[in-house]
């Protein structure tokens, strides 16, 4: 559990009696408007099975969303309609007719666009199965990070293999009837939205035709997005696992929750075409609230420094901010142990691809092709992190490692390089517990079982009167064990240490 977590009757009084859902934080509820799931990976046979869950009895419009592993650059996102009590699951797979990744579901709840569909280069399918359900899939793109003038040096599909997805409630859907002034004879004109989203006896929505076309009409959401809509309430909730079949293994994990994401009297706004890369979590409220510490209690943070994005970003990354991770590491090879650490920045897009200076917390900026590089020699200047590494064992011996990780990046400093790093403990050349091989890297273990501690200690930043030390992240740690024929996994979401204090205080 994140020591940024709070209650909502916490952030209540933190705020002074301000609205409850005034503030961003981490819900202790795992429930909230908005869900980061650390990891994706359809990389060498593996699958990531997804559910988003509606607690609730509104009828939610949610934005799903899937970013690549180095610079968390969008592959794809679509719009959700849940209706009450909805359970909504997907499937991130390597693409059957390609080298990316894409999603996949038989799930009925209905999407805008319908997945499945036409888009360009990657093109979805769309197949009836022998019981009549249908299995949809659509490929991942390359097209914000891999088409025209601004193309990253490395702009191949398979950067799409492995990343970390967004949930985001847009809004509450409603019905009304409503005058359409565009008709050829003005009149009344029913859209009942959350009545087409809605399902049946039989498990299918009244109508995810009428939604898709909705975005159509000047008269509905495509002459006015907010219509029918009201602010997102919360209530999400979500699990994933990973699975290889192949390697008989299987790690299961949960998304961070967000509660107090968005609220008032325009958060409807949120509510966007299918077509745009918004709303993202940086469209949040520019308010957190954050854990001080023993004898500090919690602490209120408003943001307004006159630059719209670097406030909402800095918003959301307060309510992740830790000073270090920390999770076991087993490598005994006396029985086939392996172990990654997932470590995932869901924010860090948003600091370091600005195209101008560097937003704190981080300190290094993103560069898909170096300024000033010639034809044919092109490079990539990763935004890498500086960290600190030290290991345990199981009986108090320790080690501060001098090692950095593999492959090493520019410098003699250990660092993170990617917004999503799969990490495999070992020397180089070693093996993945998650059957990772896009964007891995390895780091040596002085013991064979133990504990790790990675340490953010030259990030900082200081916004609303509070000074937060370390870096926004999230993520977990994978265990395998190799037992002959069989192999069992395990995962367990990293320990954090937030360090926050009033400035002056």
């Amino acid at each position: 559990m994140k020591k940024n977590l709070i209650s909502v009757a916490v952030a209540a009084s933190v705020l002074g009696g301000a609205a409850v859902h005034a503030a961003q934080h981490v819900s202790p509820d795992g429930t909230g408007q908005v869900l980061l799931f650390p990891f994706y990976n359809a990389d060498n046979g593996n699958a990531t099975n997804m559910h988003v869950v509606n607690t609730t009895d509104d009828v939610k419009a949610i934005k799903i969303r899937f970013v690549e592993h180095k610079n968390s650059d969008e592959v794809l996102d679509f719009n959700v309609y849940l209706s009450g009590k909805d359970h909504f699951a997907f499937g991130v797979i390597k693409n059957p007719n390609g080298t990316g990744g894409a999603v996949i579901t038989a799930d009925n709840s209905c999407t805008v666009p319908a997945l499945g569909s036409a888009n360009g280069s990657y093109s979805g399918s769309v197949a009836t199965n022998a019981a009549g359900s249908t299995t949809r899939i659509q490929p991942f793109v390359n097209y914000q990070y891999g088409v025209g003038p601004a193309a990253d040096f490395d702009s191949s599909i398979e950067r799409t293999l492995t990343g970390h997805v967004e949930v985001i409630e847009m809004g509450v859907v409603g019905n009304t009837t409503v005058t359409n002034p565009g008709a050829p004879t003005p009149g009344e004109l029913s859209q009942q939205y959350a009545t087409m989203a809605t399902h049946d006896a039989t498990g299918v929505p009244a109508s995810c035709a009428g939604l898709v076309a909705a975005w159509s009409a000047d008269s509905g959401w495509g002459g006015n997005p907010s219509l029918n809509m009201t602010a997102p309430t919360g209530g999400l909730y979500g699990l994933a696992y990973h699975i290889n079949v192949g390697a008989a293994a299987a790690f299961g994990f949960e998304p961070t929750a967000i509660a107090g994401w968005q609220s008032g009297d325009d958060a409807d706004e949120q509510h966007t075409n299918p077509g745009t890369n918004t709303p993202s979590v940086v469209d949040g409220v520019k308010e957190a609230v954050v854990y001080g510490g023993p004898g500090t209690g919690y602490l209120a943070v408003a943001i307004d420094t006159g630059d719209a994005e670097a406030d909402s970003a800095q918003a959301i990354g307060a309510t992740l901010m830790t000073e270090s991770l920390s999770n076991d590491v087993m490598v005994n090879a006396a029985i086939g142990g392996m172990t990654d650490w997932v470590v995932t920045f869901p924010t860090k897009n948003f600091h370091v691809d600005t195209g101008t200076a560097v937003i704190a917390p981080f300190t290094k900026q993103w560069t898909g092709i170096a300024e000033g590089a010639t034809a044919g020699t092109y490079k990539e200047v990763p935004a890498c992190e500086a960290v600190s590494i030290k290991q345990y064992d199981r009986e108090e011996q320790t080690t501060v490692t001098g090692l950095v990780f593999s492959p090493k990046p520019p410098g003699t400093v250990a660092s993170i390089c990617n917004e999503v790093a799969v990490i495999a403990m070992g020397p180089t050349g070693t093996a993945s517990a998650l059957s990772v091989t896009t964007g891995l890297s390895t780091l040596g273990s002085a013991y064979a079982e133990g504990w790790q501690k990675i340490g953010f200690d030259d990030q900082t930043m200081t916004v609303g009167g509070v000074k937060m030390d370390g870096l926004p992240a999230i993520g977990f740690g994978a265990y395998k064990v190799n037992n002959g024929a069989m192999s069992y996994g395990n995962a367990s979401e990293h320990k954090t240490a937030a360090t926050n204090s009033a400035v002056g205080g």
